[in-house]
């Protein structure tokens, strides 16, 4: 009897003990996002008081038991671990902050026993045009995975320059019991997650554990300058529970050795044959004929006065343009003013008569070869001064009570020009009109206009610059530029910058500064934009081209190659395009036949890794680019002390490729090597 007591007992109390514990927990479900609001998948969430577990799925989701009033924990490589108190909330929304710490190459976080690890192999993500491939290898530990188990193998491509996470296409496995349930429509846990991995699952009997599974997927580059790593989240679960959930590392940084390419071999100046020529400049020169006519005579005669001195000194001014082989005259013309006392008629007809008896004059010395050479135009006109203009002149002599007696006569006329010259003769102040006023109207005026092409020396260009840049041609500009051809590049690209600002259509300075650009791995692409003509030399196209791949623009770049042709100036830019768009072998066969850094980074992306470090060792060449792509070899060959050794040489050289190692797949095992 005793007996049955104590079972009785003994059952009473286990009843009790699992009616407390699930009188404490309750369901709650939530999605973790990022400060950006999108959702983070592959989040652990752990609980305090329990051994509960949980995790995100591709769209952030969970679902998990917890304890009243207890805590949650959120953790997830890349972010800052998050703890959450729990009151009496039904769901969650958790945002989590990026980490700025790099993890190291490979972090394995997984309990399990050691033949019972996931095992990864050195695994790489390679730059193929704008895409980032991910190569690897590994294994899984069959103890782990059995006929009832789903096993999720999810490869992030985690962006720490942006704070960004992007899904590679994940690996699921079923095993045939599990597979069945899911085709008999069980379902547990966050169904989206079950229908989005459902997918992409295989149905596998079991694992062996030396079998090495392979796999690649592609994923879309942001830039190849940002910080990159591969994450691995694993997740086996048999029917509704979580059996095992692990996070790793598999590989840190991008492995691109064309970063390193030398464009030069594609990068052509244009020569001096393309410069401007010196523009004609114009010149207008004005001024006063002092001429003299007998009274009433419109013929000039040369003894009289100073005419003959006059005649000739535009004679000769003449014939020195005529001579001069840099100058052409355009345009000669007289024009005579006459008084407007007397009858306007007679005064215009006779001064017309007068200036072009002058420029007969001028003219009759003067061969007819010369004239019809100069193919200029030679004018005269005869004006009548108003009489308007000598009541203003008079008015700003402040001769206030004179010219209000020739306005008053101007208004009674109402504008009679010979009227106004008959009458003004009765006027009191008409003496100091005939006397003053009316010969300074009487005059000679001549006017002529040439072009001359005129080239200055470095003298007066460097003067000019300094003065006033703009006031320049664009021929002198250049001519100024190839004067300072020894100076720094930094001084070269800004003078060709400066050529640009006054002159856009200076073609010559835009390639040839594209082509410094390119050979600074520092692109513009927008340089030669103006000039992308049908007609536009080869270098033109060839530089644009070099541009636009340096910028990754391997559409344009490709369309833009098709319509080269192929002569031996192109042959290196359409080698280099099949480069970068991941044609190595195509690349490769013009190369191969080159003594530069090309072929090295032709044969490493070949994985022809040995006979790059051959290569490198014979190439003359010790710039810091060259024994930077040396540390790649030979760190790829297992040597380290020399990939350490070549690593410390360039970046002595070049200090900012410290930069580079930061996100460089190939190097970063050495970084610690080398702080």
């Amino acid at each position: 009897m005793k007996h049955y007591i104590f079972l009785f007992l003994l059952l009473l109390i286990t009843a009790f003990q699992t009616f407390a514990g699930n009188l404490g927990k309750r369901l709650i479900q939530g999605v973790v996002i990022d400060e950006h609001g999108r959702p983070i998948s592959g989040a652990t969430i752990t609980t305090s008081y329990s051994k509960e577990r949980g995790a995100t799925g591709s769209d952030g989701k969970f679902t998990i038991n917890v304890a009243d009033k207890g805590t949650l924990y959120i953790s997830c490589v890349g972010y800052e671990k998050q703890a959450v108190r729990i009151s009496n909330q039904k769901s969650l929304t958790i945002k989590m902050t990026s980490s700025n710490i790099l993890l190291p190459e490979v972090t394995v976080t997984s309990v399990l026993k050691k033949n019972m690890k996931f095992v990864f192999e050195p695994s790489e993500l390679e730059v193929i045009k704008e895409q980032l491939l991910l190569k690897t290898r590994y294994r899984v530990p069959e103890q782990r995975f059995h006929k009832d188990s789903r096993m999720i193998i999810q490869p992030f491509l985690v962006n720490f320059s942006r704070n960004k996470r992007t899904s590679f296409t994940p690996m699921v496995y079923d095993g045939v019991n599990y597979d069945i349930l899911v085709r008999r429509g069980h379902s547990c846990g966050d169904p989206e997650e079950q229908k989005y991995f459902s997918k992409f699952a295989q149905v596998v009997d079991g694992f062996d554990s030396s079998q090495l599974i392979t796999y690649t997927d592609t994923c879309q580059m942001d830039d190849v300058n940002d910080r990159y790593a591969t994450e691995v989240y694993i997740k086996i679960k048999t029917f509704c529970e979580d059996e095992y959930q692990d996070t790793l590392t598999i590989a840190r940084g991008i492995i691109y050795p064309m970063r390193f390419f030398d464009f030069n071999a594609a990068s052509f100046d244009l020569d001096d044959s393309y410069a401007p020529r010196q523009q004609a400049l114009n010149f207008n020169e004005k001024g006063e004929m002092h001429l003299r006519f007998r009274p009433s005579e419109y013929k000039i005669f040369e003894t009289d006065g100073r005419n003959g001195f006059e005649l000739n000194k535009f004679r000769k001014l003449l014939n020195d343009i005529h001579r001069d082989s840099t100058k052409k005259l355009t345009y000669f013309s007289i024009t005579g003013y006459a008084s407007p006392e007397g009858s306007y008629k007679m005064n215009e007809k006779l001064s017309s008569k007068r200036v072009k008896s002058a420029l007969e004059a001028i003219l009759k010395k003067i061969p007819d070869s010369s004239k019809s050479a100069s193919q200029a135009r030679f004018e005269s006109e005869g004006i009548v001064v108003p009489w308007d203009t000598i009541y203003a002149a008079m008015l700003r002599d402040s001769l206030i009570k004179e010219s209000a007696e020739l306005k008053m006569l101007l208004r009674r006329a109402r504008g009679n020009h010979d009227e106004v010259s008959w009458a003004s003769r009765r006027l009191k102040c008409y003496p100091l009109i005939r006397d003053k006023y009316l010969p300074r109207f009487r005059r000679v005026e001549y006017n002529y206009e040439y072009t001359e092409y005129r080239t200055l020396n470095f003298n007066e260009i460097d003067e000019i610059y300094c003065h006033n840049p703009s006031n320049l041609t664009a021929s002198e500009f250049w001519r100024y530029i190839r004067g300072h051809a020894d100076s720094s590049t930094e001084e070269v690209e800004r003078l060709m910058r400066e050529a640009l600002k006054y002159h856009p259509d200076l073609m010559i300075a835009a390639n040839n500064l594209s082509a410094l650009l390119n050979r600074e791995h520092r692109a513009d692409t927008t340089l030669l934009l103006p000039f992308l003509r049908d007609d536009a030399p080869i270098e033109i196209k060839v530089n644009h081209i070099v541009a636009l791949l340096q910028k990754r623009n391997f559409e344009e770049a490709n369309r833009l190659s098709q319509t080269l042709p192929r002569i031996e100036k192109t042959r290196a830019v359409l080698a280099i395009a099949d480069a970068m768009n991941g044609r190595y072998a195509e690349a490769y066969e013009y190369f191969a036949d080159t003594n530069s850094i090309n072929k090295a980074i032709l044969l490493l992306s070949l994985r022809r890794n040995q006979e790059a470090w051959d290569f490198l060792k014979e190439l003359p060449d010790s710039s810091a680019e060259v024994d930077y792509v040396r540390a790649i070899t030979a760190n790829r060959l297992n040597d380290i002390n020399t990939a350490i050794l070549y690593l410390h040489k360039a970046l002595a050289q070049k200090p900012e490729l410290r930069k580079i190692m930061e996100i460089d797949g190939d190097i970063l095992d050495l970084k610690d090597f080398i702080e």
